[in-house]
């Protein structure tokens, strides 16, 4: 059956949450307002807000600094990671460690037991920290996916870890919902493009062989398309270290490109770098393009991603 969280509305949620053990389904003893119910395991955006498009625009250290960290310390520069990704490593009043993480892109596991600004959200306490995770997507419903959302790491030695954590995540929901800070990115930067408008529609099909199908975001920095004859294409924007293939590199029009067909399943992998030293731990702006045959009809993956990444790369910003 599918799993379903009731979203009470603006404030009530949050001050709901805020003790991080309060049910979605608590009742306010002053006021109630209508509630909406929103299946987690269904592919669909709660709120327009967190349309991936506009998570793309968005600056996350610039999203961060607006969720009022001086409250807790004194923040420290922002250091960037992966796409969509901004951490601060502060110190809190105390001078104590006070380390925050914030991420646009992130999977749930549970978001059926507690609200964040009317987001259902999974709050999971660590040693030495607590992991805030607020959906934005549902899912396709396991094992074929897990609902998306934004994610708030906080990593220090106060008592009460989520609770602060859980005030950030609010914060930061009310910020991208009515002032989010566009920019940010650098020139040539992979972090507002759209991996979904990578592949025209006769690319595809030619990838696919023959059939066609639309492209599905997975989150905001992956898409897939997934015609009915099991041969699936995937487009995805990551960082870190280029990796080397397992066969030899291919040229993709001005670029060299890893081939890595893995031995467990017929699939193929084509990933380049597209811009260096792209954050403050010197990782690398990649691209994947990925095919997989399911159904293990007569054609060779690797041709395939091949060919299919020769035409992604034009459509690339210049690095």
């Amino acid at each position: 059956m599918p799993r379903h969280v009731t979203l009470i509305a603006a404030l009530l949620a949050v001050l709901a949450v805020a003790g991080c053990s309060t049910s979605g389904r608590t009742d306010s003893q002053r006021r109630t307002v209508p509630v909406r119910h929103y299946d987690l395991d269904h592919p669909v955006l709660f709120d327009p807000a967190f349309d991936p498009a506009k998570l793309r625009a968005v600056d996350p250290c610039a999203t961060l600094r607006a969720a009022g960290l001086d409250r807790y310390g004194k923040p420290a520069r922002d250091t960037t990671g992966a796409l969509g990704v901004c951490s601060n490593f502060m110190k809190d009043r105390n001078g104590k460690d006070f380390n925050l993480t914030l991420s646009f892109e992130g999977d749930l596991s549970d978001g059926s037991k507690h609200l964040v600004g009317g987001l259902p959200t999974d709050i999971a306490p660590s040693e030495g920290g607590c992991f805030v995770r607020s959906a934005y997507r549902g899912g396709a419903g396991p094992p074929f996916g897990t609902p998306k959302g934004m994610v708030v790491q906080l990593s220090t030695e106060t008592a009460d870890p989520c609770s602060p954590a859980v005030e950030i995540m609010s914060d930061v929901v009310r910020v991208l919902r009515s002032n989010p800070p566009i920019g940010g990115r650098a020139s040539g930067s992979l972090g507002a493009f759209d991996p979904c408008a990578m592949i025209d529609p006769a690319a595809a099909r030619d990838a696919a062989a023959g059939a066609s199908s639309r492209g599905e975001p997975d989150g905001i920095y992956a898409c897939d398309w997934q015609p009915d004859n099991g041969v699936e294409l995937r487009v995805e924007f990551t960082t870190g270290a280029p990796e080397p293939g397992s066969l030899p590199p291919a040229d993709i029009g001005g670029a060299q490109a890893s081939v890595t067909p893995p031995a467990d399943m017929p699939s193929c992998r084509v990933e380049w770098e597209h811009r260096r030293n792209a954050n403050s731990v010197g990782d690398s702006e990649l691209v994947r393009v990925s095919v997989t045959n399911s159904n293990k009809l007569p054609l060779d993956p690797c041709a395939n991603a091949v060919n299919l990444a020769r035409t992604v790369r034009p459509k690339l910003p210049t690095a």
